[in-house]
């Protein structure tokens, strides 16, 4: 049995590691995912909501995004170049598809080079035909105990069933040299923005969960096309918006239109 002094050397030795650990990670570029999966954690959601806090997992610590998902269903988690913070509907910083992307990215490529009109409308039928037709609902949230608070309430709505999306994501805390704050952008997907239908259960029942920030709808396809807000097309990558009125208690769900020159 370790002593007193034993325990404590071996509590320091780790804790080196760890930062050694995080410190290679870091010069590599590997990211550190934090996953919760219902069908494999021996956890209970609320111990593990609270070993992982968004506001206790940091960027700089090699940590990117926190995952919740319901089930044992493989759903493959494709990350994309990193966005810049300023763009709001850039955040998400990914993809959950499981399309070809190579032949998608190939036909987008040669229809740019072709010269012809881009437009949503193109987007779209790109996604139909490379089946990549998930999209997510987006919240932003500040870091610290409300971001904790309504991430809590997503994962364990997804974990109980009680939404139509099975996933989410919360991204990791990140400080910038202009402010020691920082927000999370938090993705919960369905499988096809195309059906209009699927898209508005899904905004119901986030609702449902107590939610009554602005969430913005953006489809998948945009990210793995490399579509995001400051494009040469004018391309708006978000194709809803959902507004709370607490007053009527009820989600004001506008569809958005894409940029204009001098926007």
């Amino acid at each position: 049995m370790a002593t007193g002094e034993e325990a404590l050397e071996f509590d320091i030795i780790r804790a080196g590691l760890i930062r050694a650990l995080k410190a290679n990670l870091l010069n590599e570029h590997v990211s550190i995912s934090v996953i919760y999966n219902a069908g494999r954690n021996k956890n209970s959601i609320e111990e593990w909501l609270d070993k992982n806090k968004p506001s206790t997992l940091h960027r700089e610590d090699g940590y990117d995004w926190i995952y919740v998902q319901r089930s044992d269903e493989e759903e493959e988690q494709e990350e994309d170049d990193t966005e810049e913070e300023s763009d709001d509907s850039d955040d998400d910083d990914d993809s959950d598809d499981d399309s070809d992307a190579d032949e998608l990215q190939e036909t987008w490529e040669k229809w740019i080079a072709s010269g012809q009109h881009v437009s949503r409308e193109k987007i779209f039928e790109l996604a139909k035909e490379y089946e990549c037709t998930y999209g997510k609902w987006m919240l932003f949230v500040s870091t610290g105990g409300k971001g904790d608070y309504l991430w809590s309430l997503i994962a364990k709505g997804i974990v109980n069933g009680r939404t139509l999306s099975t996933h989410a994501k919360i991204s990791a805390t990140e400080e910038t040299e202009y402010c020691e704050s920082s927000r999370h952008v938090i993705c919960m997907y369905n499988k096809n923005f195309l059906d209009r239908d699927q898209m508005l259960e899904s905004e119901r029942t986030i609702r449902s969960l107590g939610i009554k920030g602005t969430l913005l709808y953006k489809p998948d396809i945009y990210t793995h096309l490399g579509v995001y807000t400051n494009n040469p097309w004018l391309l708006n990558p978000v194709i809803y918006t959902s507004n709370f009125d607490i007053l009527k208690n009820q989600s004001i769900i506008e569809e958005t239109t894409d940029f204009h020159k001098g926007y």
